[in-house]
């Protein structure tokens, strides 16, 4: 029996598995949100090179017909880019320097249904995309806030309307800071509030190693305290890092968990961690 041909076999090639790994594709420069400057991740590329089409399919909510945008390739396949289309997608959702987008298979070839979420670790408020004509983009909003930022009195100074009144209890003479843990998808990163970190970690600009220390101070952990300038100006701190995964993980923290940084000392805090679950 004759062997397939080479051509037999690119026509015979299997569409996207069901178990093809999710991926996120995160906006790092304005320059990612324009038209065949959003280059993929070669891990990406390497999954999905030979599996889709010129043209992938985004499906997101409040959208009733999928978004269609033109996927150019290098000729050898090893470089993969979002073109035609994609600028049209990123300005309507107005998307930002920090932000990300998960992108999951939907079970037919080139389809994706795709989450997006803001710098501060919050799914958007989806603006409603009719099949003929667009809407118009509504200022964008989070459902919840991803920290809070408290006097030493313990009175919050955070704008946002997250409900942390069951940690209120926690008083201190020190400055010290609320941080609400996001997603375990968000592991490696959290944003906390500029204002705490200038005055009392680093000034503007620079970075710095700071310590953690749990309540029984047996144990310590060093983190990566940084912020960086985004598009519109404003300035944005953040800490991440594999001390702060690591922190995480050792102290098994879920989504929902806060923890109260206090400072002890200069550029070290000591944490007290309260259970969103009992």
């Amino acid at each position: 029996m004759a062997s397939p041909t080479k051509r037999d076999r690119k026509r015979k090639r299997p569409a996207v598995p069901d178990d093809s790994p999710n991926f996120c594709l995160r906006i790092f420069t304005l320059d990612d949100t324009k038209d065949g400057k959003k280059e993929l991740l070669e891990t990406v590329v390497r999954t999905y090179r030979d599996r889709v089409a010129d043209h992938i399919f985004l499906t997101v909510p409040k959208c009733e017909q999928p978004w269609k945008i033109q996927l150019r390739k290098s000729p050898r396949h090893e470089r993969m880019w979002l073109e035609k289309g994609w600028e049209e997608f990123a300005n309507f959702y107005k998307l930002d320097q920090g932000d990300f987008a998960t992108f999951i298979y939907e079970g037919k070839h080139s389809h994706f249904q795709v989450r997006i979420y803001s710098s501060t670790d919050l799914e958007i408020d989806y603006p409603i995309r009719g099949g003929g004509s667009d809407s118009i983009r509504p200022k964008r909003k989070e459902t919840g806030a991803v920290i809070a930022i408290s006097s030493p009195s313990g009175s919050s100074a955070d704008e946002h309307d997250y409900d942390l009144s069951w940690v209120s209890s926690f008083r201190s003479d020190k400055p010290f800071l609320n941080i609400r843990i996001p997603a375990k998808a968000l592991a490696f990163r959290v944003f906390i509030n500029q204002s705490f970190a200038s005055e009392h970690f680093y000034k503007a600009g620079t970075s710095c190693d700071l310590t953690l220390q749990n309540i029984l101070g047996d144990k310590i952990w060093t983190i990566q305290c940084c912020s960086y300038k985004r598009s519109n100006g404003r300035i944005q701190a953040i800490i991440s890092g594999a001390g702060w995964k690591a922190f995480r993980q050792d102290n098994h923290l879920e989504e929902g968990d806060v923890c109260v940084l206090e400072l002890i000392e200069e550029l070290k805090c000591r944490v007290s961690i309260f259970r969103a679950k009992k």
